[in-house]
């Protein structure tokens, strides 16, 4: 079972990587909350933050799966899973997580999400038939600097395209637009921001779009090569527990 996680509780430690992170609110009661409620299945994959699960079943799935299974080892548990016969299902709760504290904790995040997910989609011990739309959308991540590219050279070198591809590129740039905005009200409560506050964060939320599509991007770039059995730890401890910690 996955349930809905939001980053915009407690202390706000970065602005930019937690309004960037609303978009992943808007995807959890979207694409994920459709698959698990609908289909009782992860058919796009999830994310692992929050994640329960029976006992017995965890045991006989295990997260125990080589270097392959241990870098995205959440989708990889629910690619077995799902491969094994196992249904899910969406919690109708929600869970507090921070956002990585520093830009580069939030490209290394992202960069070690698209190793892990090349390796769970090109995994031997999963089917095609389990796996095949998830890799559709890890492969769609893949080639968004081709796609960004491709929009930004329009304006200098135009290309006449039928008018129906200008209404889905629209459309699927309105979708975007909406997700941001629907993850920041999720996120943020009205009774502790206040209207005027709200309308600021959604405000911010929309204007890092394009600096989060450039992370985005620089992340798909850096983990198309190197290692991709090496795990980033993002670090999410504030200074002064951080500070204990290394006392004790």
């Amino acid at each position: 079972m996955k349930g809905l996680i939001t980053y915009a509780n407690e202390s706000i430690q970065n602005w930019f990587t937690t309004l960037a992170d609303s978009f992943r609110v808007a995807d959890d009661m979207g694409k994920l909350r459709f698959q698990l409620k609908m289909f009782h299945k992860p058919l796009f994959g999830w994310k692992g933050s929050y994640v329960v699960t029976q006992v017995e079943a965890e045991r006989r799935v295990t997260f125990d799966h080589g270097p392959d299974g241990s870098v995205a080892e959440d989708n990889y548990f629910a690619m077995i899973a799902q491969r094994d016969g196992y249904s899910f299902d969406f919690i109708e709760g929600e869970m507090w997580e921070k956002s990585p504290f520093t830009i580069y904790d939030f490209l290394q995040q992202r960069k070690r999400w698209l190793q892990g997910l090349l390796l769970v989609v090109h995994s031997r011990h999963i089917p095609i038939r389990t796996k095949w739309l998830m890799s559709l959308s890890l492969y769609s991540w893949v080639t968004m600097p081709v796609a960004i590219a491709s929009v930004s050279l329009t304006a200098v070198y135009p290309v006449a395209v039928p008018v129906v591809i200008n209404y889905v590129a629209a459309f699927v740039g309105g979708v975007n637009i909406y997700m941001y905005i629907f993850g920041v009200i999720k996120s943020f409560r009205v009774d502790r921001l206040g209207w005027l506050r709200m309308l600021a964060c959604i405000a911010g939320a929309l204007v890092t779009m394009p600096f989060n599509m450039l992370v985005e991007n620089f992340a798909v770039l850096r983990g198309l090569y190197g290692d991709k059995h090496k795990f980033y730890v993002v670090k999410k401890l504030p200074v002064h527990d951080a500070a204990i910690v290394n006392i004790v």
